[in-house]
């Protein structure tokens, strides 16, 4: 007897040529298509660069900033790298948080933040200092001319601090511990509100310490190297009750010592 087969085997469909190559063209047409569109991209006035903005500046001189970045004007929106931008602003001494953003379909916005002018600088110690201009410090240590074109506000001076140079014609900076100990005597000058009650005419960096004389020969405070809340606040608890033109010493813990303030 004759084994019978029960299992079909279903025969592949013969592929269409026609259908290929309708698949072929379409794979082909859509990359031809798609490098068009590149090439229209990279290469349409549509995105030239027609426009760089920036937001709100002071300190940073404005015919510099637009030197700096005439030559990115027409220039493919595309292939313009934010990196090569950046890299052109960053020796820009009060440009800081800098950030580049394309705006379709020709126009480059460029954000940043400036450093922060704490005191004016004078008498600095360590580091010849020759300038036209009144030097501050700003926020990273640095000793920066401060702009011709801006009005200086009534900041401290800061007078005798040590710096070092950065090299040959380089940036003065102070350095890291005494930078550590300005920051911390601003903030602690800010908190306790001194300011607002005495202003300030000099902070005097010296071998025992800071002294912050006030305005109007109000007085002299003897705050020394650390702890300055505390030194301040103690300050501002007695002041009340201290008479103008007094030498206080706030470096020994809980008390302060008074003597007349001596005249240059």
């Amino acid at each position: 007897m004759r084994a019978v087969n029960r299992f079909a085997v279903r025969r592949a469909p013969r592929r269409s040529l026609t259908g290929l190559i309708l698949k072929i063209g379409a794979g082909v047409g859509f990359l031809v298509a798609a490098g068009l569109g590149v090439w229209w991209l990279l290469t349409s006035p549509t995105f030239a660069v027609a426009r760089v903005e920036s937001g709100s500046y002071r300190f940073t001189s404005q015919v510099e900033l637009e030197t700096a970045l005439a030559d990115f004007l027409g220039c493919n929106i595309w292939t313009l790298s934010t990196d090569e931008i950046t890299g052109r602003l960053a020796d820009f001494p009060w440009v800081r948080d800098l950030q580049v953003r394309r705006s379709l379909p020709n126009t480059i916005e460029i954000d940043f933040r400036e450093w922060r002018p704490l005191w004016q600088v004078s008498e600095i110690r360590g580091a010849g200092t020759r300038s036209l201009r009144p030097l501050v410090l700003v926020e990273d240590g640095r000793i920066l001319e401060f702009p011709a074109n801006v009005v200086l506000a009534g900041l401290p001076v800061l007078v005798g601090v040590p710096a070092v140079r950065e090299g040959e014609g380089g940036v003065l900076r102070v350095d890291s511990n005494h930078m550590t100990q300005i920051t911390e005597l601003i903030s602690a000058m800010e908190d306790a509100g001194l300011e607002s009650v005495s202003p300030v005419d000099f902070v005097v960096a010296g071998d025992e310490g800071y002294a912050i004389v006030l305005q109007d020969k109000r007085g002299i405070l003897m705050v020394g190297r650390e702890e300055f809340s505390d030194r301040l606040n103690r300050y501002m608890t007695a002041r009340d009750h201290l008479d103008p033109g007094l030498e206080i010493d706030l470096r020994f813990k809980d008390r302060l010592t008074v003597r007349k303030m001596v005249e240059h």
